[in-house]
C-alpha cells in the first residue's frame, strides 16, 4: 500500500487534537521463493527466515489530520532489493560477520571466499528492521525517518511517502566511526538534539566499544569515548543529562574473534555466561570519556525504560525489563511462531531498577582499579513491579526525568492471575498501564478476545504525565486483519478502532510518533 488510503472508523471517534504520523516497523517478508533447475524440470523452493528478527521490513505510516478529522494509511516494503538478491542467490550472502540474529543462509562455506559488495550500496538491499530514528541529520538533511539495524546499517527513508533514499554505514558518515556491530536502538537527547550510539569493533582478543553522537550542530558526529570489554549483544543502552550508560551483558565466544569472523548468526557466535556479571560503563558527557564501571549479577535486556539522575545523592537509576538470559532472542525462531498446537515461545520481563551510587566518588577509585572486579561497586538493583511485560514505553516528555507510569505489552492471562496453558507464556495479547512508583495500584488492562496489539506509543495531550493518548496496531486473529486502536492514557477507555486496508504481521518490531 505505497499510495494513501483512508481508515475506517469502526467504534470512537476521532482523538480530540491528535496530530501527526505513527511509524510503524516490523517483518514483512519471511519468505522468499527462487527457482532452482533440474535436469529435466524447474523446481520452486522456499527460502525463510529463521528468527523474526532478522526477516526483511516492512515500515507503515498511519497519519492524523485534526482538521479533517481523518486518518490515513500507508506502508511499503523497504527491503526489495535484498529479497531480490536472496532470489537470484538461494539464500542470504552475508556481507560482514554477525549479520543475522539466527538464520541458516543457505549458503556453501565457498561464498565467505567470494568478494562481496558493500551491503549499503543500495537503498534497498539492507535489512534494517530494528529501530526507527526520527530526523536524524543525514546525508546533508534532518527532514529523514532513519532505520536501523545491528549491523550498522542507517537506511535514509523519505517521511512522506516511506521511499528509500540510500542506504549508509556509520563508517560513512564519520571515519572514526568503526564496529561492524551496533546497537539498534539509538538514544535522543530533545534538550541538544543530539543522537547516540553504540559501535562494537570486534577483534581477535577483545572488543572496543565506540560510543558516537551525530547532531543537527555536528552532522559528521564525532565519538564520545571508547572502551575495552567483551563483545555483546547489545540491543539498547541509557542516557541523562550528564552520562551515558552502556551495559555490557556477559557473553562468551569460544574461539573469540575467529569465531565471529566466520559466523553468518551473532547468535551462533555468542554463548550467555551466568557466571559472570553485567558490566555498566558510566560516560561522561561533558568530559567524554569512560567515569566508573559497576557490575551486577548476571542478566539481559532488551529494552530501556528510563534512565534518571538524581543530583542529591549523585546517582543514576535506570529501568529496565530483565531476563535471567538471552532466551527471549532464541525463542523467536520462525518454525516455532508457525505451531499452530503450542503456544507463542516468547517471555516477558520484569521490570528491575538498578542504582549507580556515587559516581562522582567511584570515578576516583576507578582510574585506580585497573579492571580489578573486587574493586568494582556493585549496581543495587531490586524488582519494581511482579507483572511481566516487554516493548514498553513512557510519556517522552519525562524521558531521563523522574517518572511514574510505564505502557507496555503483556499477557493478559498472567496479568489477571489467571493459569496459563503454557509455562512458556503466550503471544503477547494486551497493553497495560503500570505505576512504577507504587505497586500496590493495580495495572490498566486493554485486550480483546484473538487481538494481539503491537509495541505501544504514547503520544502526549498536556504537560500532566498520563495525559495523552496510547496508540497501537493490533492483529485481529478472528477476521485475519489489522486495526489501529487509541486509547485514554489515563482511564485506558477505547477512544477510537480504524481498520487498516490489510493485516499487519505480528512483530517485536518498533513504533515512533512524529508531530
Amino acid at each position: 500500500y505505497v499510495t494513501s488510503s483512508e481508515l475506517r472508523v469502526l467504534n470512537g471517534t476521532f482523538p480530540d487534537g491528535l496530530r501527526g504520523s505513527l511509524y510503524l516497523l516490523g517483518p514483512g517478508q519471511l519468505d522468499i521463493k527462487y527457482n532452482v533447475q533440474r535436469e529435466l524440470e524447474q523446481a520452486t523452493r522456499v527460502f525463510t527466515y529463521g528468527n523474526i528478527m532478522d526477516a526483511l521490513p516492512l515500515l507503515s505510516k498511519i497519519s492524523f489530520d485534526p482538521i479533517n478529522k481523518t486518518i490515513v494509511h500507508r506502508s511499503r516494503l523497504i527491503a526489495k532489493q535484498a529479497a531480490g538478491r536472496i532470489h537470484m542467490e538461494h539464500g542470504v550472502n552475508t556481507k560482514v560477520p554477525g549479520a543475522l540474529y539466527l538464520t541458516d543462509t543457505n549458503q556453501t562455506v565457498l561464498s565467505k571466499f567470494i568478494p562481496k559488495a558493500q551491503h549499503h550500496a543500495t537503498p534497498e538491499g539492507e535489512c534494517c528492521s530494528q529501530g526507527i530514528e526520527l530526523f536524524m541529520p543525514l546525508q546533508g538533511s534532518s527532514q529523514t525517518i532513519v532505520c536501523t539495524n545491528h549491523v550498522g546499517a542507517l537506511q535514509n527513508i523519505d517521511p512522506a511517502d516511506l521511499r528509500p533514499r540510500s542506504t549508509v554505514d556509520f563508517k560513512s558518515v564519520n571515519s572514526a566511526f568503526k564496529g561492524a556491530l551496533s546497537c539498534p536502538h539509538m538514544q535522543y537527547d530533545s534538550n541538544t538534539r543530539e543522537h547516540f550510539t553504540v559501535l562494537q569493533d570486534v577483534g581477535f582478543r577483545s572488543t572496543t566499544y565506540n560510543v558516537v553522537c551525530i547532531s543537527e550542530t555536528q552532522p559528521e558526529g564525532y565519538v564520545v569515548a571508547s572502551f575495552a570489554a567483551q563483545a555483546s549483544v547489545l540491543h539498547s543502552f541509557a542516557i541523562t543529562q550528564d552520562y551515558i550508560i552502556v551495559p555490557v551483558y556477559p557473553y562468551d565466544s569460544p574461539l573469540g574473534g575467529m569465531s565471529y569472523r566466520w559466523s553468518d548468526s551473532l547468535l551462533e557466535t555468542l554463548s550467555f555466561e551466568h557466571s559472570r556479571p553485567v558490566m555498566f560503563y558510566v560516560i561522561s558527557r561533558e568530559y567524554r570519556r569512560v567515569q566508573c564501571v559497576y557490575q551486577a549479577p548476571a542478566f539481559f535486556a532488551l529494552h530501556q525504560i528510563n534512565a534518571v539522575q538524581e543530583s542529591a545523592t549523585d546517582s543514576v537509576a535506570i529501568d529496565m525489563v530483565t531476563y535471567d538470559d538471552d532466551t527471549v532472542l532464541r525463542r523467536m525462531q520462525i518454525k516455532d511462531l508457525r505451531k499452530s498446537n503450542s503456544a507463542f515461545p516468547v517471555p516477558t520481563g520484569v521490570v528491575r531498577r538498578f542504582q549507580l551510587n556515587g559516581i562522582t566518588m567511584e570515578a576516583t577509585k576507578y582510574v585506580g582499579s585497573k579492571g580489578n572486579l573486587s574493586l568494582i561497586p556493585p549496581a543495587h538493583s531490586r524488582i519494581v513491579r511482579t507483572e511481566r511485560i516487554e516493548l514498553c514505553c513512557i510519556n517522552p516528555i519525562v524521558a531521563a526525568r523522574p517518572y511514574t507510569f510505564v505502557y507496555a505489552l503483556g499477557h493478559s492471562e498472567t496479568l489477571r492471575g489467571q493459569p496459563t496453558q503454557s509455562s512458556v507464556g503466550a503471544m503477547y495479547n494486551c497493553i497495560v498501564k503500570l505505576n512504577t512508583n507504587d505497586s500496590s495500584v493495580e495495572p490498566l488492562i486493554w485486550s480483546r478476545t484473538h487481538c494481539f496489539p503491537s509495541e505501544p506509543v504514547f503520544v502526549p495531550r498536556n504537560d500532566t504525565e498520563d495525559d495523552g493518548y496510547v496508540l497501537s496496531v493490533f492483529f485481529d486473529s478472528m477476521r485475519i486483519t489489522s486495526c489501529l486502536v487509541v486509547l485514554d492514557a489515563q482511564t485506558f477507555n477505547e477512544v477510537l478502532i480504524a481498520q487498516l486496508p490489510a493485516a499487519i504481521p505480528l512483530s517485536f518490531g518498533h513504533a515512533k510518533f512524529a508531530i
